[in-house]
């Protein structure tokens, strides 16, 4: 399902979610997209599409619902907000029918930061748990954390191995509820030092990303954007087709 081809690679996330959402008759040329501004040290930006703002002042963590789009190739601007001036893209955007996507606008901006911005397709059909479960995957975007496996408290159950930055781990089948999960340092036997902990509720019959955004450590990095997990709802696979979490 994932076929997203992206022209150009800076802070492209949100451009297009706002442009020719396409009618229920028109499936095959439908492309679902949800965005996440997850560049740590990149402003709150406007992002213009054929030289129309569609999106104001967008700030980091972001995260966009789905949209249903017309697959086609559009022309993306983006600037500082309330700044036209100062363009950190303006490029092309390609979205494939029948693609199911995550876009994140992660990395660094910065000069001399450590990390070089991205923008990283995630593909979002997870497996539809039962009404007593949820189907859970990490995603990392937090450039200064190390690689990392994923354990349930005390590291009883392992849900993720080795996600190394920009990467996302499979999705996992848990039970439903209130979960806490520790990041530990990747280690053979996943049982390295905890890098972080985080509290997770999960809802019977949804599939979610934990991504990982923000700095660990903000004393030696270029913005003061501290680390936490946001959780955002993603869509599905059903018997019948792509079942997509629309509020």
């Amino acid at each position: 399902m994932l076929s997203v081809a992206l022209i150009g690679s800076t802070l492209a996330f949100g451009g297009v979610a706002a442009v020719n959402q396409t009618s229920d008759g028109d499936q095959q040329q439908t492309a679902y997209l949800k965005v996440v501004h997850a560049s740590p040290d990149a402003p709150p930006v406007d992002v213009m599409v054929k030289n129309e703002t569609v999106l104001s002042d967008v700030p980091f963590g972001a995260v966009s619902d789905y949209l249903a789009l017309e697959a086609g190739t559009y022309n993306v601007t983006i600037a500082a907000a309330g700044d036209s001036e100062t363009v950190v893209f303006d490029g092309e955007v390609t979205l494939e029918p029948r693609s199911v996507t995550t876009l994140a606008a992660s990395g660094e901006i910065s000069e001399g930061a450590e990390t070089t911005f991205e923008l990283v397709a995630y593909e979002d059909t997870a497996p539809a748990p039962a009404d007593n479960e949820s189907a859970l995957r990490v995603i990392h975007l937090s450039p200064d954390a190390p690689t990392v496996d994923i354990t349930t408290s005390g590291g009883s159950v392992v849900l993720a191995d080795n996600v190394s930055f920009q990467n996302a781990s499979d999705y996992v089948t848990v039970p439903e509820g209130n979960h806490t999960l520790e990041l530990r340092e990747a280690t053979g036997d996943n049982d390295g030092p905890v890098v972080t902990t985080v509290n997770v509720s999960l809802s019977g019959g949804t599939a979610y990303s934990a991504m990982a955004v923000g700095y660990l450590d903000t004393d030696d990095e270029p913005a003061d954007t501290e680390f936490e997990v946001i959780l955002a709802e993603d869509a599905t696979n059903t018997t019948t087709g792509v079942q997509l979490p629309f509020n």
